[in-house]
């Protein structure tokens, strides 16, 4: 028996469904229903599956989870289950700032400059978490050093809108599975962590995550241990993996060795992210990052956006019309802008670029003239006979199905997500809170697995077909003329 024929015999006794007829009406033998029911056998596609739910008069809801459950059997449960972390990964991408949780109102007795205060519930240790936290923030040089998992709520949500007045490090180290391992939701923890760290990424502070692999389970839900840990440049909290129980520390000599065991692990650690800000002053950073010498024409790129890439269409002529000549060293900028797009052109006469995108983003780039990806002090809007003839260039692209159209679940893909996997590592590109534009680099070989399999093996209900798409661009170009 697998999930598919429980699913399966679950729905032909709930609606009281005869065998042979439905054999019949999908064009199969009466015994090859037996053996889905049994488990021995799973129908040859989905397409069969859908004919099945029809017959059997499924609901929406039901029709899904049938196919679901097919998906899972077919492909595997740990491939189907990183497959949609990613997906939900995707689809929640922060766009807006956070606001932060309310504090609890435990005022901090006269003890608090103790050497050691005990933390006897997790209103008290969010009650400190927060003090020491906007303390650190305040001061002209600060330092926070995070040992805990992407799992507590309070301290993520304070960190995605904090505010700092002064220079502030945050250093945090994070433990990640060596091989995919799920959680009782079947979210893959290591996606489910990105969920949880890039709203704090987003909100522009300097903040740098590091990585080591081990058991999550055995490192951080050892009852009696204290694993979890938050310093700050005057101050330290350890505490239990559930953030229930905990020890302030101010004792100059214990914060010191403290920060001394952290730097040691942290030197045993391996950068989680690449975060380059895309700004004017920095384009020889973001350059060489963007394009990378190693990356030849002939390796493949797919990508996942809102509104089209439309790099690989950008002539020289358009480049040098609306490129913003006031910047310094502008020349130089286009010069390797084009050599970048040039390359991407050549992808895709080899078949070697893959985009998904939106039909609102072309539209927003129909009525702006604006490209997302780009900081809008790089160039001038596109004018109205570029637009038409950059879309027209991406209609062409979806005849041939190098680019796709998204539709539902992904069809509203947040503003701020530009997902690009590239043939060695994972790109994405956002906007702070602040209005800057990062270009981030995901060093992790893991997720760069997860994040390839998922853009190569997208499903095809999840995209229009070419005919739909060219349609679709049609009636917008329509809109231009």
């Amino acid at each position: 028996m697998s999930i598919f024929s429980d699913s399966l015999k679950h729905y032909i006794e709930k609606n009281n469904i005869r065998v042979l007829p439905l054999a019949r009406y999908c064009d199969i033998e009466r015994s090859t229903v037996y053996k889905f029911i049994t488990g021995k056998r799973l129908p040859h596609s989905l397409e069969l599956v859908e004919k099945m739910a029809q017959f059997m008069r499924l609901s929406p809801l039901e029709t899904e989870k049938l196919k679901n459950a097919w998906k899972i059997v077919s492909i595997g449960p740990d491939i189907y289950y990183s497959r949609k972390s990613v997906e939900d990964f995707i689809c929640h991408f922060p766009c807006k700032p956070f606001s932060p949780l309310p504090v609890p109102s435990i005022s901090v007795s006269d003890n608090v400059r103790q050497d050691c205060t005990v933390l006897s519930s997790q209103q008290y240790i969010d009650n400190y978490v927060h003090q020491i936290i906007l303390a650190e923030a305040n001061k002209k040089h600060g330092k926070i050093g995070l040992f805990l998992q992407p799992d507590y709520p309070f301290l993520f949500r304070l960190l995605s809108s904090l505010n700092p007045s002064g220079d502030l490090i945050i250093d945090h180290i994070i433990c990640l599975q060596p091989k995919p391992f799920f959680n009782e939701q079947h979210q893959a923890y290591n996606i489910q962590y990105l969920t949880e760290l890039f709203p704090v990424y987003i909100n522009g502070l300097n903040y740098n995550t590091w990585y080591y692999y081990n058991d999550i389970q055995a490192l951080f839900h050892n009852p009696g241990t204290l694993p979890c840990m938050i310093l700050t440049s005057d101050a330290a909290i350890m505490c239990t993996a559930d953030y229930q129980t905990g020890f302030y520390y101010t004792n100059p000599e214990c914060v010191t060795t403290l920060w001394t065991l952290f730097k040691n692990n942290q030197d045993k650690c391996s950068i989680l992210f690449k975060p380059v800000s895309m700004s004017p002053e920095n384009h020889l950073m973001l350059f060489d990052s963007i394009d990378d010498s190693t990356i030849e024409a002939e390796k493949h790129i797919t990508g996942i956006q809102p509104e089209a890439c439309l790099t690989p269409f950008i002539t020289k002529d358009i480049l040098l019309d609306r490129f913003n000549h006031d910047l310094p060293q502008s020349d130089y900028m286009i010069t390797s802008l084009a050599a970048i797009f040039a390359k991407n052109k050549t992808r895709i006469s080899h078949d070697n670029f893959r985009i998904y995108f939106t039909e609102r983003g072309a539209l927003h780039f129909a009525e702006t003239g604006l490209i997302e990806e780009f900081p809008d002090e790089f160039y001038h809007p596109f004018t109205i006979s570029q637009r038409i003839y950059l879309l027209k260039k991406i209609q062409m692209c979806c005849e041939k199905d190098f680019y796709r159209i998204l539709r539902e679940p992904l069809r509203q893909l947040p503003e701020n997500l530009h997902l690009c996997v590239r043939e060695n590592d994972c790109e994405l590109t956002y906007n702070t809170n602040n209005g800057k534009t990062v270009f981030l680099i995901i060093c992790e070989n893991q997720l760069f697995e997860i994040f390839n399999d998922y853009l190569s093996n997208m499903d095809e209900s999840n995209y229009y077909t070419p005919q739909e798409a060219i349609a679709i661009l049609q009636r917008i170009i329509d809109k231009l003329i």
